[in-house]
């Protein structure tokens, strides 16, 4: 790999990435599990918790938990949870109340005002990362989504490590994993909602290392509100990545929260299957979702 391309403006040298590869990969291995850590008490988790908590963060960017059925439809005791994990500074939006918890449900049932965002639908989601839209100074460095109602059908989430597919795409082709980490990549236009400026424009690499040292990346597959640079090489960039994100990678998660489970990761990348909630009277899925400007912590609770 020449080093001008593993120093794409992510890795300094060749030799960092390959240092960073190895460790990562090392860390990779089939001893994880995809079953949900039992939390008994999120307000106070015990030691043993914590452990199996951030060995599945530190080797893949999340973890599957799963809290007492006491706790499952309270966002205090997410919260709670998330505070002993590192995560204290929320990131708010314009759906999400003064707690920055957002409620995430199908917002077009009986209401003469739906939301206009589509995860307050139940139609899918693309793959993306959250807060793609957001500025440096602003970036949702990890996330929550707890389930406190299970769809009557469908609604799974797809999974995947941003590094991992970094590391694949350096190694199947680099030049146009390079092209992803310039600072023009993508556009995002300002949000306009009944003439106010909600946010201004954004403009940003895909990958990027933040000042933690950390590989961050901004993505979406939505085909509006975005605006790719004009360079052949970028279409092809994002042409490839799309292709690898269709794939079955190995490396891929497919998960259906069940009442009480839920998702802590550093904003990896992540879609949502379309749903439908069998029985409209009564409670459809509902799921929390925290964004948090830290990543977890990985050291002592």
């Amino acid at each position: 790999m020449d080093s001008s391309i593993a120093a794409s403006g992510v890795f300094t040298s060749t030799r960092q990435f390959l240092a960073w590869k190895k460790q990562k990969l090392d860390g990779y291995g089939s001893e994880y599990t995809n079953l949900p850590v039992n939390i008994a008490d999120p307000f106070r988790i015990r030691e043993d918790e914590y452990t199996h908590l951030v060995e599945q963060v530190r080797r893949r960017n999340f973890v599957l938990y799963r809290l007492d059925p006491e706790y499952s439809e309270s966002p205090q005791a997410v919260m709670a949870l998330c505070r002993q994990l590192g995560l204290v500074s929320t990131i708010g939006n314009p759906e999400s109340g003064q707690d920055h918890v957002s409620y995430i449900h199908d917002r077009t049932r009986g209401l003469e005002n739906p939301s206009r965002y589509i995860p307050y639908t139940s139609k899918p989601l693309n793959w993306h990362t959250d807060g793609y839209y957001y500025p440096e100074n602003h970036k949702v460095r990890s996330f929550v989504m707890h389930c406190a109602h299970p769809a009557g059908s469908g609604g799974e989430n797809g999974l995947i490590d941003h590094e991992m597919l970094y590391i694949q795409m350096q190694e199947l082709a680099p030049e146009l994993a390079q092209c992803l980490c310039l600072p023009d990549t993508l556009t995002i236009p300002q949000n306009v909602e009944q003439g106010k400026v909600l946010r201004e424009t954004f403009q940003g690499p895909v990958y990027s290392m933040d000042e933690n040292g950390c590989l961050y990346m901004r993505f979406t597959q939505r085909r509006h509100h975005i605006i790719w640079k004009q360079c052949s090489k970028v279409t092809q960039a994002i042409a490839f990545l799309n292709s690898m994100l269709s794939s079955p990678l190995p490396w891929k998660v497919t998960v259906r929260l069940a009442r009480g489970e839920g998702i802590l990761c550093n904003n990896i990348l992540h879609c949502r299957h379309a749903y439908s909630d069998l029985h409209p009277e009564t409670s459809g899925r509902l799921l929390y979702r925290i964004r948090f400007h830290e990543r977890m912590s990985l050291g002592h609770p």
